[in-house]
């Protein structure tokens, strides 16, 4: 057997997704297929702001990324941001809806949002630490 290092192309992507959705149907009789990822962007006069990016994961919307350009931060941007995503779940039939972000980035923002914290790991580079937070649908 050979062990090699590369970057991850779209064919071994696509086989890696296939041996999951397999596995699927033999553990839980369903395939659960991967979605693709959705967005919404905010835009001001023609300019894009901010984004939150989404994926269905098992049924429950997984927030891959908010971002809104600093210049924009604390005008409430991201908040009509998450309520898209939170009315794309409710769309979708999700119970709830979950997120990951740094320390340095927004459990605080999240939590006004009413996300919980399911769990924090620490030891991160610079001192940092990832949140795991949900929130009910």
């Amino acid at each position: 057997m050979k062990l090699i290092k590369s970057l991850l192309t779209k064919k071994d992507e696509a086989k890696i997704f296939e041996w999951f959705m397999e596995h699927s149907l033999e553990k839980i009789g369903e395939i659960l297929e991967r979605n693709k990822v959705i967005s919404f962007r905010a835009e001001i006069d023609g300019e894009i702001v901010g984004y939150v990016a989404l994926e269905m994961f098992y049924g429950q919307p997984h927030v891959n990324y908010l971002i809104v350009h600093k210049k924009y931060r604390l005008k409430g941007i991201g908040t009509k941001l998450m309520e898209k995503a939170f009315e794309f779940g409710k769309e979708n039939g999700s119970s709830f809806i979950c997120v990951s972000t740094f320390s340095f980035q927004a459990p605080n923002f999240y939590q006004k949002l009413g996300f919980k914290v399911d769990f924090v790991r620490a030891g991160y580079a610079k001192n940092t630490s990832l949140y795991y937070l949900s929130k009910p649908l």
